[in-house]
């Protein structure tokens, strides 16, 4: 009997088609379509490596997290300051591996920030690509389209570096939509876990990340279902590194989340602004007109995914994942909205603008597929065209580019050192030198700022435990130029325990709505009588400053002082741990005389 030289299709049964043979791997490989699919993720990566490179700087939020990086290589702990337990990092996994970085190569801290930020994002943005090509690839050749938004929304582009988390939480979300797309019934178990373990990590990029990892983790359960000593598992995967940090956190700290949430008060609702900053982060590129374009193309994927039966991949599993982006997305824009979004234009909304746009980066061609991405490639052309007019840093009332800002007031088209920002940020010239003469000064002095937004020096006590303390309004360059050894008092609280606890004020940027007054800093630094003429410069008086100074003596907000600045004994750690969530609530009056009668009284 001859042997065929190829298989033969297997006969049917009746009411069935006949199933044709697989082709071979090496075959299937080497099929055109396999080329274009790569491309489909190679061109755009490098597309957006080279925009980001373009666009490469560190913003001074950004230098906020190299302080605490210069502290933990100087063996005092992930603190801002000296003697006091302040986490100002928000994204926790960031400053660790800028830490790291910086202790294997040597090199400036910042310029690490923006060359890892660029990698980190670029590879995040292959992962994701790669994902959504293989979670569409049996339905044949590709068309792009999600993929034309970040290749014309210039933000995608600055946020790639910047020295912030963003390069950062792009990877773990390229990283998660793969692993998450891995999924499959019959998994090894130790994939799961990987993966569980991957998603996990969620609240330590960024906490609002969390609700990424609720989404992705029940996609993951619905596709596997597995029994409850799995489940238990999964969980225990996802949950032992960020519950560790939290119970280190809540004992270390003595709050509950990082002190910058405490500063812009991460549970408030402001829903007109965040709608307004919404606003004005599509209007300026042409976004609404897209929005229904990949929300029809989001919807045929979905109603086809629901009807397809394939093979060892069911529908219902394809749609969970499928799903599970979507609603991230729409649930981490929703929670924009409402904390009233942010003053950096467009930074918040993008992590929940490319989870919207995952399962939608590349679609299937059909007609109809094919449509809609010649249309996003005509807008695409339309948007990076002189047609549409550069964002105005002075167009909206609550958000600036502040790549634009920075860049024109460093005068440096591409910001990337640390040395850069100090030596040439317009409001730091005079601080430099009074900064320098007060470390050489024989007596303790504090700098701080009049109405006017000028420097001034004024003693301060004798028992203070440091030498200089200066307060900053621009805390990242304030804390790259002042020694380690030094107080750097951050007016905004997002580094300062006291600051960051103040009741909340709406008359200012979002995220910038505490501000620390000077009673509040001549109270706790400023020698027991201060002279009359720092007074008035400081706007404030001795009555405000002795009330400011018996406020912080009185109840929790003594006890807040101490859980910072207390020696971290055994004892106190559990003290701290014990009291996190009460005192991760605590809220005090900003003006000495009420904060007195209600803590004092």
């Amino acid at each position: 009997m001859r042997t065929p030289a190829t298989p033969e299709a297997v006969p049917s049964l009746p009411g069935q088609r006949a199933s044709s043979p697989r082709p071979p791997a090496a075959a299937e490989r080497l099929r055109p379509v396999h080329w274009w699919h790569a491309a489909l993720v190679a061109v755009p990566t490098a597309v957006l490596l080279v925009l980001g490179y373009r666009r490469r700087w560190i913003c001074d939020d950004g230098l906020i997290y190299l302080r605490p990086v210069r502290q933990i290589l100087a063996g005092n702990g992930p603190v801002f300051n000296v003697g006091e337990r302040a986490e100002s990092s928000t994204g926790t996994l960031w400053q660790w591996l800028l830490a790291f970085a910086t202790w294997v190569t040597g090199e400036d801290p910042a310029f690490l920030a923006v060359g890892l930020g660029l990698l980190l994002s670029a590879a995040g943005f292959a992962l994701a690509l790669y994902a959504t090509c293989r979670l569409h690839r049996s339905a044949g050749p590709l068309l792009p389209a999600g993929v034309f938004v970040l290749l014309a929304v210039p933000p995608f582009w600055s946020y790639m570096t910047s020295g912030l988390e963003s390069g950062l939480g792009a990877c773990w979300t390229g990283l998660s939509w793969w692993l998450l797309t891995w999924t499959r019934r019959g998994q090894r178990t130790r994939v799961t876990y990987t993966a569980a373990f991957v998603f996990g990590l969620g609240p330590l990029v960024r906490p609002d990340l969390a609700v990424v990892t609720v989404c992705f983790l029940a996609a993951q359960w619905w596709v596997l279902r597995p029994p409850r000593r799995g489940v238990a598992a999964t969980l225990a995967s996802a949950v032992a590194l960020p519950l560790a940090y939290e119970v280190f956190r809540a004992g270390y700290y003595g709050i509950l989340v990082p002190l910058p949430a405490i500063a812009k008060e991460a549970g408030a609702s402001d829903w007109g602004r965040g709608a307004g900053y919404l606003r004005e982060t599509f209007g300026p590129y042409w976004l609404w007109p897209v929005v229904p374009v990949l929300g029809v193309l989001a919807a045929s994927l979905v109603r086809r995914t629901r009807a397809q039966r394939q093979s060892g991949h069911p529908g219902r599993a394809s749609l969970a994942v499928l799903l599970a982006p979507l609603a991230a997305g729409l649930l981490l824009a929703g929670y924009v909205v409402r904390v009233g979004g942010d003053y950096m234009h467009a930074r918040m909304i993008l992590p929940a603008l490319l989870l919207l746009l995952l399962p939608v980066l590349v679609v299937p061609a059909t007609r109809f597929t094919g449509v809609a991405s010649a249309l996003l490639a005509v807008w695409l052309c339309a948007v990076v065209s002189p047609l549409r007019e550069p964002f105005d840093v002075r167009s909206t009332p609550t958000t600036f580019n502040v790549r634009s800002s920075d860049v024109e007031g460093l005068g440096d088209h591409n910001p990337v050192r640390t040395a850069t920002w100090v030596a040439n940020w317009p409001a730091l010239p005079e601080g430099r030198g009074m900064l320098a003469r007060a470390v050489r000064a024989d007596r303790p002095t504090l700098l701080y700022f009049d109405a006017g937004r000028r420097l001034h020096a004024t003693p301060m006590r004798a028992d203070s435990p440091y030498h200089v303390v200066i307060v900053g309004r621009h805390l990242g360059v304030t804390g790259a130029a002042a020694p380690l050894d030094s107080y750097v008092n951050d007016a905004w609280g997002l580094a300062s325990p006291v600051g960051a606890h103040l009741a909340l004020e709406r008359w200012s940027w979002p995220g910038h709505e505490k501000f620390l007054r000077n009673h509040w800093i001549f109270a706790e630094w400023a020698a027991g009588h201060p002279p009359r003429g720092d007074l008035l410069r400081a706007g404030t008086s001795r009555e405000a400053v002795g009330a400011a100074r018996a406020a912080l003596g009185c109840g929790e907000l003594a006890e807040l002082r101490e859980s910072a600045r207390a020696p971290l004994t055994a004892g106190r750690f559990w003290k701290n741990l014990t009291g996190s969530f009460e005192r991760t609530r605590f809220r005090f009056a900003r003006w000495p005389a009420a904060a007195e009668r209600a803590l004092c009284d």
